[in-house]
C-alpha cells in the first residue's frame, strides 16, 4: 500500500473510532513504529490529526473543554513535568497507556499524568488554560477525548493514586467494572467534582500522598 492510501485510510480511522494507539495502528497495517510515526507526523503538520502519549486523536476533538470554575487549594506538588511524555505531570511517576490522561495547553504544551487520578488533579489546577484533555480505555488503552469518557470513581480497583478514578470509552465497560468493584460511574464533570470534594473534605478516606493539598 502507497503512503498516501495508507493516511487516507488512517485519518478515516481515527475519526471513525475517534483515537488510535500506536499498537492498533501498527497491527491494521502492518508497519513498523517508524512508519506510523512518519505518517503521523505527515498529518500532524496538515491539522489533520493531533498526536497523544502513544496514539493520536482527530484535530476536531482539540477544542476548548468547558467546564465550570472550580475553587481548589493550591497543589503543591503540581508542577511542569521533567520528561512530559513519559512522566506524570503531578507525582512524577511513570505514564503508562491503559491509564494515561494527558492534557493541552493554550499555548500548545502537552503534558501527560499516570492516571486519571493525577490527570483530573492538573485539570481542577490548570481548567483555565486547558484546550483539550484526553484519557485513555482501561480496557483496551485505546485513545480517546476526556468529554466523552464514562468514569469510575471510588472503586477498589486502583491500580495506581487513590481515590481511584478509571476511565472507559463504553458506559457498558465501566458498569460492569462498577458490579465487580463498586464506586460510581459518572462524566468529566461529575469525576472533577468528585474528586475536587475528596482532596479537600478527605471524608475520612485515604488520598494520594503526592496530590493531596499541602
Amino acid at each position: 500500500m502507497k503512503a498516501s492510501q495508507r493516511r487516507k485510510e488512517l485519518i478515516a480511522m481515527i475519526q471513525e473510532k475517534g483515537g488510535l494507539s500506536l499498537k492498533e495502528m501498527t497491527e491494521q497495517f502492518e508497519v513498523s513504529k517508524m512508519t506510523i510515526h512518519r505518517d503521523l507526523d505527515v498529518l500532524e503538520s496538515r491539522g489533520l490529526i493531533r498526536r497523544i502519549f502513544g496514539g493520536a486523536v482527530p484535530a476536531d476533538e482539540a477544542k476548548v473543554l468547558s467546564t465550570p470554575a472550580i475553587s481548589l487549594p493550591s497543589l503543591s506538588r503540581v508542577a511542569p513535568p521533567v520528561h512530559p511524555l513519559d512522566t506524570c505531570l503531578v507525582c512524577l511517576r511513570p505514564v503508562t497507556q491503559h491509564l494515561l490522561y494527558g492534557i493541552t495547553l493554550a499555548s500548545g504544551e502537552q503534558y501527560f499524568a499516570c492516571c486519571p487520578h493525577c490527570g483530573l488533579s492538573a485539570h481542577l489546577r490548570h481548567k483555565e488554560n486547558i484546550t483539550s484533555a484526553m484519557t485513555a480505555d482501561f480496557i483496551s488503552g485505546r485513545p480517546h477525548p476526556a468529554h466523552r469518557s464514562y468514569y469510575l470513581m471510588g472503586s477498589a480497583a486502583s491500580p495506581c493514586c487513590s481515590p481511584s478514578i478509571l476511565t472507559f470509552e463504553n458506559e457498558d465497560q465501566a458498569r460492569r467494572f462498577l458490579a465487580g468493584f463498586g464506586g460510581k460511574v459518572g462524566s468529566l464533570q461529575e469525576a472533577l467534582e468528585y474528586l475536587q470534594e475528596e482532596m479537600t473534605m478527605g471524608v475520612g478516606r485515604t488520598v494520594c500522598p503526592h496530590c493531596a493539598p499541602q
